[in-house]
């Protein structure tokens, strides 16, 4: 007969801790703590104990969840607080004239401001060291982590990035490959080998594209350096889209389909992809300062894809 007891050990019921006595089928004796014996049954005492040791769970289960209740709460205390005495934002906000074409282009004057802002911000939320590298006469700003950006080859970074022109404000990651980094360890060769061999990738673009509604576009050089493909999410897989003057093709990918696409794309030239999103000049512009904050949280979940794509995950 199968019940949890032994001779000797101590138990308890609802009316105490007992040591057992003896045990013969499905009678045992035991013995209270005040020094009163009672006969009775092991399957009845069985299920008292049972239940006693699944309170006792209960019980300590809904004790973690209130600690844990409890330390959200002082989290969003101290968040709260962190955000009141935080300094105004460096940077004021877009201004009409950061979308308006010059002689030599989109000017955006305070990108440093906004690189310097969002630098801070994502070493904040993340605890890693990040810094900023404002591209020399374009109007975009690279972030990324010290010591895992080389200035002198910029469109063979990965990094997070926000990018102005007359449509408007674009920010999210970008990583590019140029010729002759078909294979070795760059930031494209890492991040398209990862897509290929790891399964937690397909879910977590999944997931960033759909809660930030971010475009994942595909440029590569043909006759001229461009747009070749947008990949959106549908259902558990991707869906590429390429469209041109002349047609317009689709096709269902998985993440191990997709690799091997960018692997096989425009071999020897450069390339570049995009997982971004786009604010009009004008919802740019009303964000004013809290621009900030919505770049800054696409930017932080973004974070582990650069981090794979650099090699510190």
């Amino acid at each position: 007969m199968s019940h949890p007891f032994e001779v000797g050990k101590t138990y308890r019921n609802r009316a105490g801790e007992y040591v057992v006595q003896a045990l013969d089928g499905d009678r045992m004796t035991i013995r209270y703590q005040d020094g009163r014996t009672l006969v009775t049954s092991a399957q009845m005492q069985a299920r008292i104990w049972e239940n006693i040791q699944f309170e006792r769970q209960m019980a300590r289960a809904e004790e973690r969840q209130r600690q844990a209740l409890e330390a959200r709460k002082a989290t969003r205390q101290r968040t709260a607080q962190a955000k009141q005495t935080r300094p105004k934002h460096a940077f004021d906000g877009f201004e009409e004239s950061d979308f308006e074409v010059k002689t030599r282009g989109i000017a955006w004057s305070s990108r440093r401001e906004m690189g310097r802002v969002l630098a801070k911000e994502l070493s904040e939320r993340t605890r890693a060291a990040f810094d900023f590298w404002a591209a020399p006469r374009q109007s975009r700003v690279h972030v990324a982590r010290k010591g895992s950006y080389d200035p002198k080859a910029r469109e063979a970074n990965a990094s997070l990035y926000v990018a102005v022109n007359e449509k408007g404000v674009t920010y999210g990651f970008r990583v590019g490959r140029l010729p002759g980094q078909e294979e070795g360890d760059w930031p494209w060769a890492r991040l398209v080998n990862a897509l290929a061999e790891e399964e937690k990738m397909q879910p977590m673009l999944h997931s960033m594209q759909d809660t930030h509604h971010l475009r994942l576009d595909i440029y590569a050089m043909g006759i001229s350096y461009g747009l070749v493909a947008q990949v959106t999410v549908q259902g558990n897989a991707f869906l590429w889209q390429h469209k041109d003057a002349e047609q317009e093709v689709e096709q269902t990918m998985t993440a191990q389909e997709l690799a091997e696409y960018l692997r096989a794309l425009a071999p020897n030239k450069r390339c570049g992809l995009y997982m971004r999103k786009r604010l009009s000049p004008q919802a740019a512009q009303q964000a004013r300062a809290k621009v900030v904050d919505e770049i800054s949280a696409v930017l932080e979940a973004l974070v582990p894809l650069y981090d794979i794509s650099v090699g510190t995950s």
